[in-house]
């Protein structure tokens, strides 16, 4: 199981793995990484600056890409141009606010950070922005994991065997229709 994997993978590497799951931006890690800080296996407070340390990295390396590849940058966005499209009028229409809760929109970090990159949004103030951002972020979804962790880790196990189960199923009726 997927969950299962990832808490072993978790105790078994420790911080550095989950400093590399929060470049990769990495919720359901944020949330057993707070889950087994509750437990007293990792400390809370090197998790909360873990995380935010990661995925600052994470968030500079995609801006910086847009901002110095952004002929790369754009072909990778134009593969979606509508969403492309989409992100550019949120920039517009919200820009600094967007910074902040870009990460709680699913599917539209990375090409957000690529589209401030391009745009010549201002470097210092993205910068502002985006540490708070990952502050709230980081807070949240630990916290989540804190105090609600065994509840959620339930629920996440759950879903898992029923998705397993439908997939199951879904296998099943394509192979007796053959």
């Amino acid at each position: 199981m997927v969950i299962n994997d990832t808490i072993n993978l978790l105790k078994e590497f420790g911080y550095p793995f989950l400093f590399v799951w929060s470049i990769l931006e990495g919720e359901i890690g944020l949330i057993l990484a707070g889950w087994l800080s509750q437990k007293e296996i990792f400390s809370l407070i090197k998790v909360i600056f873990i995380t935010i340390s990661g995925a600052m990295i994470g968030d500079i390396i995609v801006f910086f890409i847009g901002k110095f590849y952004s002929k790369k940058a754009n072909i990778w966005l134009n593969k979606n141009p509508q969403k492309k499209e989409r992100l550019s009028k949120w920039i517009d229409k919200y820009g600094g606010l967007l910074i902040l809760f870009e990460r709680f929109i699913y599917g539209t970090h990375i090409p957000l950070l690529l589209t401030f990159g391009i745009s010549g949004y201002d470097t210092k103030k993205w910068l502002i922005l985006d540490i708070i951002g990952v502050i709230v972020w980081s807070l949240v979804f630990v916290s989540i994991g804190y105090f609600f962790g065994d509840s959620m880790i339930e629920t996440i196990l759950f879903f898992q065997k029923q998705l397993l189960i439908l997939v199951l199923i879904i296998l099943g009726v394509i192979f007796l229709k053959k």
